[in-house]
């Protein structure tokens, strides 16, 4: 990891935020943990790092958010206005109550640790590695044979920074399925509860 001096810093912070909720994990976040740890981080040596340098983040000292308390007010403010189906997680966590009740959405949503089925990566990195072992759960979502539903689903992530040396990180897993002839149209969007740093990982 030539050029990069705080990279096995910043791997032990991570595999210590693992260990920190370990009885929650997975074996398959145990098997992406393993993958990070052992391919390690990119260097400007790697053709697809060349210029994006990893310096700045990798001198952070990462901690695990702490979800806190959203109001249905706020969290209208932030969303886009788009005539949706919104599923809304808080500082890597999902919320039940800040999201819409599905049932008659189109959409099936579970929100869950299961791994077993999810499918082998198109493209395997570091960073998905990073993301599949420190993502607390995954988000099912499912649409059914020939249906289309009748709205977008718009998946919410708030996050909040820290005004420390600490840098909030939180980080989402999400499977979408549809089966033979469905169609459906969904919105990530990402935002910052403030204007401190954090950072997130998704896949």
């Amino acid at each position: 990891m030539a050029g990069l001096p705080n990279s096995s810093n910043a791997l032990q912070q991570w595999h210590h935020l693992f260990e920190s909720q370990s009885g929650q994990r997975s074996p398959q976040a145990h098997q992406h943990l393993q993958q990070l740890l052992r391919l390690g981080l990119p260097t400007r040596k790697h053709e697809n790092w060349k210029y994006t340098p990893l310096d700045a983040l990798l001198n952070q000292t990462f901690v695990a958010a702490q979800p806190q308390t959203l109001t249905a007010a706020r969290r209208d403010e932030l969303a886009l206005t788009v005539e949706a189906w919104r599923l809304v997680f808080v500082d890597g966590q999902f919320s039940a109550s800040l999201s819409d009740d599905l049932a008659a959405s189109g959409y099936d949503v579970q929100v869950d640790n299961e791994r077993q089925q999810l499918p082998d990566a198109v493209q395997p990195e570091v960073f998905l590695h990073l993301t599949e072992s420190l993502a607390t759960t995954v988000t099912h979502i499912r649409v059914r044979r020939n249906q289309r539903p009748d709205k977008p689903l718009l998946i919410m992530h708030l996050t909040r920074g820290l005004a420390s040396d600490e840098m909030n990180t939180a980080h989402y897993r999400h499977h979408l399925a549809l089966e033979s002839g469905a169609q459906a149209t969904i919105i990530e969007h990402y935002l910052s509860l403030n204007d401190e740093r954090h950072f997130t990982g998704a896949g």
